[in-house]
């Protein structure tokens, strides 16, 4: 089995003698794994639903480890008062420009009133962003601080569980974002079910995930991928075809699907740092001159046209997206 290089400094310490073997967790087919990641967790491919997938499993205890502190140690996150205020302060602006929250309210014919959950809402930034557009919100998450912060930081109702646990609290609702979420769980396709029983007729379930697509179908093209060196957090990567595939098998009608955009490498071959006073106040002070953010990213652009490192973020194939509706 090829072991890959590690790209990514944060690489989990899993007990690897005690793995338990994991069937696809889409349609249940075992597959032979192919390679294995820099934290030596094997990889298949199931050729029935077209996703690669870790093939053994650590302890549950352990998975959960890393969500208990994931944005004080795992990716170490400013919480700040003033993050509240950056948050506050560029909701209503960002409502207008985030590309995912105009595809929902372009296919539900609005978004104002609309009740919209987020699974894995992180910090709640993209609920924040819906209610400023005039949505009821809702979110879900694992991890204690996230849920915290977004609860009674933001006023935004939060559910510190998995989606099966609490959908019955939350009850019907027009859309379910899952934005970089269906990656993590040890069991996705329970929460695309779940999703699918709490939307309303007619209501929309986004997907926003890496494209596993892009490792190919076999190990000579898998061992090329970045995405299996990065973010090792990840149990699962959908492709195309999977997605397809979750259409025929829960009934939901495929409204977009998309590839796009380059994986954000920057600084992934360090651990992040801690410290976020500082660079958070400079970041602050900058963006509160006028057209200071806009200038800054041209000069971006500029230095990497120059450098020959320049990406157009419209291009590329490593982000897959999807909206099914329920018919």
């Amino acid at each position: 089995m090829i072991l890959l290089e590690p790209l990514d400094a944060r690489i989990p310490q899993w007990d690897i003698l005690n793995l338990t073997t994991r069937l696809c967790p889409f349609c249940g087919v075992e597959n032979e794994p192919v390679l294995m990641r820099p934290d030596q967790l094997p990889v298949a491919f199931c050729n029935t639903c077209g996703s690669w997938y870790v093939a053994r499993l650590p302890f549950a205890s352990e998975i959960k480890k890393v969500y208990d502190s994931y944005y004080h140690n795992h990716r170490p996150t400013d919480l700040s008062g003033k993050r509240v205020s950056h948050m506050l302060k560029n909701a209503r602006k960002a409502s207008r420009t985030d590309w995912r929250l105009h595809t929902l309210s372009q296919l539900l014919g609005g978004i104002n009133g609309k009740r919209i959950l987020d699974v894995g809402c992180g910090l709640g930034d993209f609920l924040l962003m819906a209610r400023s557009a005039g949505a009821n919100v809702v979110g879900c998450d694992l991890s204690p601080e996230a849920c915290e912060f977004a609860e009674n930081r933001l006023g935004i109702t939060v559910h510190k569980s998995e989606l099966h646990s609490c959908s019955s609290s939350i009850g019907n609702v027009d859309a379910v974002v899952m934005k970089d979420l269906i990656e993590h769980p040890v069991n996705p396709l329970i929460n695309i079910q779940v999703a699918y029983s709490i939307l309303k007729p007619g209501g929309l379930l986004l997907l926003h995930t890496p494209n596993g697509g892009e490792a190919g179908t076999n190990v000579e093209t898998a061992k090329k991928w970045v995405g299996f060196r990065v973010d090792l957090e990840h149990l699962q990567y959908l492709s195309p075809h999977t997605i397809n595939w979750l259409s025929r098998k829960t009934g939901l009608g495929i409204e977009r699907l998309e590839v796009f955009g380059f994986p954000d490498l920057k600084g992934k071959d360090k651990l992040p740092n801690k410290r976020f006073g500082i660079t958070y106040s400079a970041r602050e002070i900058a963006k509160n001159i006028p057209c200071m953010c806009k200038m800054v990213r041209t000069l971006r652009v500029l230095k990497a046209e120059i450098s020959g490192e320049y990406c157009d973020p419209r291009l590329g194939s490593y982000h897959l997206f999807a909206v099914f509706r329920k018919i």
